[in-house]
């Protein structure tokens, strides 16, 4: 199946701003400490070009659901769960992944992905007639608890299990309208008491404009790539004129993959290099904006995308593009200094490469090369001794190993694997005569995968979120928020919600960590997460301390125009402490009118 947008990168396996019930500290506990799976609704009206608004409750559900409590499974871990269940031992024909399964399969899926909750459903859509009698969707969905085996529901006084079916129904226009709506249903049935309304989650769903989200969806699901395109493209010219300066980024990531896979590798690069750093699949855009870069000829370009990700995405894949990238910058670079530093560069993340995986050959390979380049010889005989052993026919690999064996002096062994060479390395002749002639082998190439392997990052995901959690168990809240303070100050707003979302995790009361995420969010310019996280803060502030919580809800509904609202947190804070002047300030504000 085609690639969708992830719940979150990190932060779609780990949990997202654990947030908190009015009452009950556990209850908060239970939603955050639960893990949810969305399956793709069944269509049950037989109409299949509307089979698009199953795949896009899986998409929207998973990314609300992920943003309001729950872990969410990324669409991506779903596929892979999908193909383990499916056909555990070879490749998946991609119809498989569209299959609705059984209650019984679907638990096996989740168990798979290690989701303790499985969300279903099914929908029928009535295509309009007219003008007036517009297209409508309407179906029904269900939770079931996984380690339960049964449906998500609430035990009754006289003992009774009751379950609970969410139905749903409206024109289809407004289908991201109903998906929020169902997103904040399943929230509330997990914890009557959540900290933020209905309307908040609705405003999240239906940030894309109904035409380009319509379109996004049909995209990525076309098999042809003309209408793939044509969707994506408009999908991307939609939400650019809803939204002046903007880019639709999930859109743009998948444009980019269709045209690396043309081999269209400028328009490629463009694509994937809109998506920033905490934005979904940034990974996986570097990744290939970097191949991409790398294909046209602009190495640097390559290595300046790439380089970022091995502080950020540890994976094997990403320190061997970086490293085989800049061995071969340097290979060409002119100035000794540049080329030292790229040389550095590349023997650094390819030693970290095979330290982490002494099984992956082309690691081995790319770090001989690039010490080879360095003048280290000795050293490259060892990593290419490791490849020979694994492939004792790689032609490239031969004739390194024969010319560092020389370098070296073992002039035996070193004629025993040239001549080896000689049988496989269908280009030694060229590669020889540059090499008698130079003592250079800028004609042998470097290796670079050509895959991002997304279950090497699910797994590295999944297995940063364990020790995290091992970690944060005896962690104190109070260093994390001296942490977190630090972060906000130096303008690492990501790093910073990091934290504060390991302390609610272990103080879900914490008022000053929602304080302080609202100012976050209010920063970005996100101000309806910023009200919901701030209204948090004063809720959870029982010594009415936090008089900033109330001066930010003041100067932001002042902002939206909403003056009666503005007043009311003005007013609040005065209560406070009448002598600040911050306060006072808003309230001359609100009463004259001047934002």
């Amino acid at each position: 199946m085609l690639r969708r947008l992830f719940a979150a990168t990190l932060a779609a396996l780990a949990a997202l701003a654990a947030l908190p019930s009015s009452a009950h500290a556990r209850a908060a506990a239970q939603v955050a400490s639960d893990t949810v799976i969305v399956l793709p609704f069944e269509n049950t009206s037989g109409q299949r070009e509307f089979n698009w608004v199953g795949e896009s409750f899986a998409d929207s559900l998973a990314e609300l659901l992920g943003g309001h409590g729950l872990r969410s499974v990324s669409n991506d871990a779903r596929e892979l769960a999908y193909q383990q269940v499916y056909c555990p031992n070879r490749a998946c024909d991609p119809r498989v992944l569209t299959i609705v399964p059984s209650r019984a399969t679907a638990i096996k899926i989740a168990r798979e992905a290690g989701a303790s909750l499985v969300v279903l459903g099914t929908y029928e859509v009535s295509p309009a007639q007219d003008e007036q009698v517009v297209a409508q969707v309407r179906g029904s969905a269900r939770v079931i608890r996984v380690n339960e085996g049964r449906l998500s529901g609430k035990l009754m006084a006289d003992g009774r299990w009751a379950t609970h079916e969410f139905t749903y129904g409206d024109a289809l226009v407004n289908l991201q309208t109903v998906q929020g709506k169902l997103a904040y249903q399943i929230l509330y049935e997990q914890d009557d008491k959540l900290p933020f309304s209905q309307n908040a989650i609705v405003e999240q769903a239906t940030k894309v404009p109904v035409k380009a989200f319509e379109s996004y969806v049909k995209g990525t699901l076309a098999d042809d790539p003309e209408k793939k395109s044509a969707y994506l493209r408009n999908a991307m010219r939609d939400f650019e004129r809803a939204n002046p300066g903007s880019v639709f980024k999930q859109a743009a990531f998948e444009l980019g993959h269709l045209y690396f896979i043309q081999s269209d590798y400028k328009r490629a690069a463009e694509n994937f290099s809109l998506l920033q750093k905490r934005d979904t699949h940034y990974a996986e855009a570097a990744f290939y904006a970097a191949l991409s870069y790398w294909h046209a000829g602009e190495t640097q370009t390559a290595l300046d995308a790439l380089l970022p990700l091995t502080a950020d995405t540890p994976l094997t894949s990403i320190y061997n593009n970086a490293g085989a990238i800049a061995a071969q910058a340097a290979r060409t670079e002119k100035d000794a200094t540049k080329r030292d530093n790229l040389l550095k560069q590349a023997t650094n993340v390819l030693s970290r490469a095979a330290e982490s995986a002494p099984e992956d050959a082309m690691v081995h390979y790319n770090y001989a090369y690039a010490l080879m380049i360095s003048g280290k010889f000795a050293e490259a005989v060892e990593q290419l001794r490791t490849v020979v052993k694994f492939n004792p026919r790689d032609p490239e690999g031969l004739f390194l190993f024969a010319k560092a064996l020389e370098k070296t002096g073992q002039a035996e062994a070193a004629k025993t694997n040239d001549d080896e060479a000689r049988r496989y390395y269908k280009d030694y002749a060229k590669a020889q005569i540059e090499w008698q002639e130079r003592q250079t082998t800028s004609l042998v190439p470097l290796r670079l995968r050509t895959d991002f392997n997304r279950s090497d990052l699910i797994a590295a995901i999944r297995n940063e979120v364990e020790i995290k959690n091992a970690l944060i168990a005896g962690a104190n809240p109070q260093d994390l928020l001296a942490k977190a303070r630090e972060m906000y100050t130096a303008g690492r707003d990501d790093e910073a919600l990091m934290e504060l979302r390991d302390v609610v995790r272990i103080e879900p009361m914490n008022a000053e960590a929602y304080l302080m995420t609202g100012r976050i969010y209010q920063r970005r310019g996100e101000l309806a997460s910023a009200i919901n996280q701030l209204k948090t803060s004063i809720f959870w502030d029982n010594d009415r301390k936090l008089i900033d919580a109330h001066i930010l809800l003041g100067r932001i509904f002042l902002e939206r125009g909403d003056r009666t609202q503005a007043m009311a947190y003005a007013h609040s804070a005065i209560q406070i402490d009448p002598n600040n002047q911050e306060a006072i300030a808003l309230q001359r504000q609100v009463q004259v009118g001047i934002k």
